[in-house]
């Protein structure tokens, strides 16, 4: 979902660095067009889900925006993953 159409695929420990400090982790998902809705996740569960998908990959323009930076695949779709502000420290 990178911002020239060519995604930018990432191994599991190069999103898991990506990944802000804490215990919740916030997430996005598009349940149906036009529709966003946010919730916040637990590390564990965004861990494995960066463990298990089969495609990680930085997001575009507009999700760097709100600070989530990152996609994972669940069942096809993305789940849109916050992550590290710029200049955080990994």
């Amino acid at each position: 979902m990178a911002s020239d159409d060519e995604a930018v695929l990432l191994t599991y420990d190069e999103a898991v660095a990506l990944l802000p400090d804490g215990d919740e982790i916030h997430t996005f998902v598009n349940p149906a067009v036009n529709m966003l809705v946010g919730t916040d996740w637990g590390r564990e569960q965004v861990l494995d889900l960066l463990r298990t998908t089969d495609r990680r990959e930085v997001t575009g323009e507009q999700a760097q925006a709100m600070h989530h930076g990152l996609a994972a695949f669940r069942d096809g779709y993305p789940v849109f993953i916050e992550t590290r502000q710029a200049g955080a420290a990994p």
